[in-house]
């Protein structure tokens, strides 16, 4: 099964960052300030009930939020 999920990635635009949907060529929305795009990231996830994924500069993942229908109780 493949998770939906939205990434907060640096975007080239100017040092910007984008809320990118997984699986999509496009982005959602394009942001000047990264605490503009996880504010939005969130919104969108909520409403959605998928997962977040906030990238840090480099392009790593520095944090990872469920917005989706977890298993409970959880599992480990």
């Amino acid at each position: 099964m493949n998770k939906k999920s939205n990434h907060v990635i640096p975007s080239s635009k100017q040092g910007g960052w984008a809320v990118k949907k997984s699986g999509s060529a496009k982005v959602s929305r394009s942001f000047d300030r990264k605490e503009e795009a996880v504010k939005y990231g969130r919104e969108l996830s909520r409403k959605e009930h998928t997962e977040l994924y906030i990238h840090k500069k480099d392009g790593r993942i520095q944090e990872r939020n469920s917005y989706g229908k977890d298993p409970f109780p959880p599992k480990g």
